[in-house]
C-alpha cells in the first residue's frame, strides 16, 4: 500500500491546493480560470523533475499535459484523464467553506473532492512516483488535466481533440465517473463505466405582446406560454429501452434473478424502479437514466421587470439519449408534449453529442480487475451506462477505449455518490485516496504486460 509519506504529505496537500484554488466554471469563457491550478500541478511536476505543457485555449483556461513516450512505438498508449474546473456552490447549504478544503474526521472537503479533484490529484502523484521509480513503459503514458469540462469541454477536452490530437492522442484512458459500490444480496459490487447517453441541449424561444402589467386581460404573455410548456415537459413520461448496454448493466445490478427479470420487464420496470428508489434513491436514478430518453427544463427566462408583460421567453432543456436516438427524435417528443403551444415555440438545437460505448474485453478491463481483485477479492464488476456524459467521449468518438473508474473506500456508494455530486458537503476519505494512489500507480504495469499479451 502507499507510505505514509506520499499520501499524507503530497496527496493530501495537492488536493488541498487544487479545492484551494477555486476553478469555479459557471459556463462563460472568463469562469474557471484553470490556470491556477495547472500551476499547481506544473510546480508538483517540476520537483519530479517532469516536463509539463500548458495549452490555453482561452485567457486562464489552462490544460496541463504529461507525455512520457513509450520505448516501443508499436505498443499501446494509456491516458490518466482529470479536469481542474468544479461547478459553483452555494456556501449557505454547507456544513463547512465549501473551498477550505478541511480536514477532518479522516477526510478531505471541498468542491470537487468527489467531482473530479479527488482523482486529478491521485493520477498526478501516482505518474510523479512512477517516472521516478522506473524505466519507460513499453508505451506512451500520458497525464492530462483539462479545462471546463463542467461546460461541455469547449475550452478543454473538446479543444485539445479537435486543435491538438497529435499531442493527447491515446489508444486507452482512465478517467471519471465510477469506482463506487453498490451493495446487496450478491455482495459487493464495483462500477466502472464503459459507456455514457448522448446529450442534447434545446432551447425552446416564444413571443409575446409587451403591455403594462395592470392590463394584463387578453394580454398575450410570453412568460404564461413559457410555465404552460414547463409544465407539459415535466410531465413527460419516456418509453423505456431494453437496450444491450442497460441489460448488461442490470443482470450485474440485479440483486437475483426474479429483481433482473422484473428490471428487464417493460410491463414492470417503472413499478421495481419505484421499490428501488425507497432503499437506493441513487440507484433507482442510475437505472432511470440508463434506460429512457430523459428530459429536464432546467433555464427559465421571461420578463424585464415586475410591472411590463414580457414578450419573449425562453426555456432551455437538458436532454440524454439512448443508442441509436438522434435529435430528430427529440424534435419529434417535443412537439408531441407541447401540442397546442407548439406554434408558440421555436426549437434550437444548442449542444449535440451521441451516446458512446467502449467494449468490455479489454487488456484495460481486465488489468483492472487484476489490480482491483487482493484490495476486494469477492467483488464484482458493475459495467455502467451513465446518464451524464464526461470528457472522455471525444476520445471515445475518436476510436480511444475508455473507462471511468477509480478505487474507494467501500463505504463509498453509489447513492453517496448521487448525492454529493454537484451536491453539497463533498467530502473524500482519506482510505480512499490511498486505495485510488495505489490502483493508479500499480495499473501501467499490469496494463501494459496485457496489453502485450494480446497483441
Amino acid at each position: 500500500m502507499a507510505s505514509y509519506r506520499t499520501v499524507e504529505k503530497k496527496l493530501v496537500p495537492l488536493l488541498q491546493e487544487l479545492i484551494r484554488n477555486k476553478c469555479v466554471n459557471d459556463g462563460t469563457p472568463d469562469s474557471g480560470q484553470e490556470v491556477r491550478s495547472a500551476e499547481t500541478l506544473n510546480k508538483f511536476f517540476s520537483k519530479h523533475g517532469i516536463k509539463t505543457t500548458i495549452l490555453e485555449s482561452h485567457p486562464g483556461r489552462s490544460n496541463l499535459l504529461v507525455r512520457i513516450p513509450g520505448k516501443d512505438p508499436k505498443a499501446p498508449s494509456l491516458m490518466y484523464m482529470g479536469h481542474l474546473d468544479v461547478v459553483p456552490a452555494n456556501s449557505e447549504e454547507w456544513s463547512c467553506d465549501p473551498f477550505s478544503g478541511d480536514k477532518r474526521g479522516g477526510y478531505i472537503w471541498g468542491r470537487g473532492a468527489v467531482d473530479m479533484l479527488n482523482m486529478t490529484a491521485s493520477q498526478a502523484v501516482a505518474v510523479a512516483e512512477l517516472v521516478n521509480k522506473r524505466d519507460r513503459f513499453p508505451g506512451d503514458f500520458i497525464y492530462l488535466a483539462v479545462a471546463d469540462e463542467e461546460a461541455s469541454g469547449r475550452l478543454g477536452a473538446r479543444w485539445l481533440v479537435e486543435k491538438h490530437w497529435d499531442k493527447v492522442k491515446a489508444d486507452y484512458m482512465v478517467t471519471e465517473l465510477g469506482g463506487f459500490f453498490i451493495h446487496n444480496k450478491k455482495g459487493l459490487g464495483i462500477t466502472i463505466s464503459c459507456g455514457e447517453k448522448g446529450i442534447v441541449w434545446v432551447r425552446l424561444k416564444t413571443k409575446g405582446t409587451a403591455g403594462h402589467g395592470s392590463l394584463p386581460f387578453h394580454s398575450d404573455n410570453a412568460a404564461v406560454k413559457v410555465g404552460r410548456a414547463v409544465e407539459r415537459i415535466a410531465r413527460y413520461k419516456p418509453k423505456h429501452t431494453l437496450h444491450e448496454e442497460y441489460l448488461n448493466m442490470i443482470k450485474a445490478i440485479g440483486e437475483d434473478k426474479k429483481q433482473v427479470k422484473a428490471l428487464s420487464s417493460l410491463r414492470e420496470l417503472k413499478k421495481v424502479l419505484q421499490k428501488i428508489y425507497l432503499k437506493a434513491p441513487g440507484l433507482a436514478k442510475f437505472l432511470h437514466a440508463a434506460s429512457c430518453m430523459t428530459m429536464s427544463p432546467n433555464l427559465i427566462k421571461a420578463g424585464s421587470k415586475t410591472n411590463i408583460i414580457p414578450d419573449s421567453g425562453i426555456i432551455e432543456i437538458d436532454i440524454r439519449l439512448l443508442p441509436g436516438q438522434t435529435v430528430e427524435d427529440v424534435v419529434k417528443e417535443i412537439e408531441k408534449l407541447l401540442g397546442p403551444f407548439n406554434e408558440y415555440f421555436t426549437i434550437e438545437i444548442m449542444e449535440y453529442f451521441p451516446a458512446n460505448v467502449s467494449p468490455l474485453e479489454t487488456p484495460l478491463f481486465t488489468a483492472t480487475k487484476e489490480v482491483v481483485s487482493p484490495v476486494y477479492p469477492t467483488a464484482y464488476y458493475v459495467p455502467l451506462f451513465i446518464g451524464s456524459v464526461t470528457d472522455g467521449r471525444f476520445w471515445r468518438n475518436k476510436g480511444t477505449v475508455v473507462y471511468g473508474f477509480s478505487l474507494f473506500d467501500e463505504e463509498f456508494s453509489i447513492d453517496d455518490y448521487a448525492s454529493m455530486f454537484h451536491g453539497k458537503d463533498e467530502k473524500i476519505s482519506i482510505k480512499s485516496l490511498e486505495l485510488a494512489y495505489n490502483y493508479f500507480y500499480k495499473l501501467p504495469e499490469v496494463f501494459f504486460a496485457k496489453a502485450r499479451n494480446s497483441l
